[in-house]
């Protein structure tokens, strides 16, 4: 009996995955990707008479994860962690750890700026304490929603698709994973308002490429999607509760409004050294 309990694996190695089928993982962002265009106008029609700019841009990805929780139940049929991370458990200090480094280093690249460039930035107008307290809900709310429908969306269904089901621990398939990821994370983008306005559109490009691309990247490395998962409602939430840009593709009340210009070698510096952090800090993070 000890010799059979020997040769268990340990909790860590357990494989928890489930079946590989990259069609289910394929069609299910298709489905995902249908709603979002099709039935996320409509929805966000719908809500424009409630007069919460807000909450009408955000209309669409409810219809995106709508199709994701649709396509689950009909053609995964797996449980969410599954999706989320090849461990046993997701690895909630791995998120908290990511989520925090992104949000306060975004947090000190504003901090110098508006030291350095103090024309650049204003409280937003027609914000008040009350009416910042009122948004608040509804910003927790729906922006963690919202980056996690574009996360399960546009990087976990076609990572688990290319990987077949398992994240792969083979670097070149871990490469071309990456770079695939990249694409189909900017290409939807570049409808963003931030594009139209932007002072060099191939810098705007090329961030939401490189945000595609590295964070993809770490998370194969982790072999979970936890880093994506923060990174992204770090920025999000960021960009709606401290600091916008009056042209923002998510319009919200912030404390602070700025009209540095968009699409600067500033932007891509910050992000590098933003992931760069994130991946340097959580390096050595152990399994649950």
């Amino acid at each position: 009996m000890k010799k059979a309990m020997k040769n268990l694996p340990k909790h860590s190695e357990v494989d928890t995955t489930y079946e590989a089928k990259p069609l289910a993982f394929a069609l299910s962002m298709v489905l995902s990707l249908l709603m979002w265009l099709l039935l996320g106008p409509s929805l966000s029609r719908l809500l424009r008479p409630l007069g919460i700019p807000y909450l009408t841009a955000n209309a669409p990805f409810l219809a995106m994860a709508g199709g994701f929780l649709a396509s689950k139940q009909i053609l995964l049929k797996q449980p969410l962690k599954s999706l989320l991370t090849d461990h046993p458990v997701f690895q909630t200090s791995l998120f908290i750890k990511s989520f925090l480094i992104y949000f306060l280093s975004a947090t000190a690249f504003l901090l110098v700026d508006v030291l350095l460039n103090p024309h650049y930035y204003q409280p937003m107008t027609g914000s008040s304490p009350s009416t910042y307290l009122l948004m608040l809900p509804l910003v927790l709310l729906l922006t963690p929603l919202q980056t996690s429908a574009e996360e399960l969306v546009l990087r976990m269904l076609p990572v688990r698709a290319i990987n077949k089901g398992r994240l792969s621990r083979d670097s070149r398939l871990q490469l071309v994973t990456s770079l695939v990821s990249a694409l189909l994370f900017a290409v939807p983008h570049l409808g963003n308002r931030e594009l139209t306005i932007a002072s060099n559109r191939l810098v705007v490009v090329l961030y939401y490429a490189l945000f595609g691309f590295v964070v993809t990247y770490l998370c194969l490395k982790h072999r979970g999607f936890e880093i994506a998962l923060a990174i992204h409602a770090a920025n999000n939430l960021f960009i709606a509760l401290v600091c916008n840009h009056p042209s923002s593709s998510l319009p919200s009340l912030p404390l602070l409004e700025t009209s540095r210009p968009i699409g600067t070698v500033y932007d891509l510096r910050q992000l590098c050294i933003s992931l760069a952090l994130v991946a340097l800090l959580t390096r050595n993070q152990k399994e649950s």
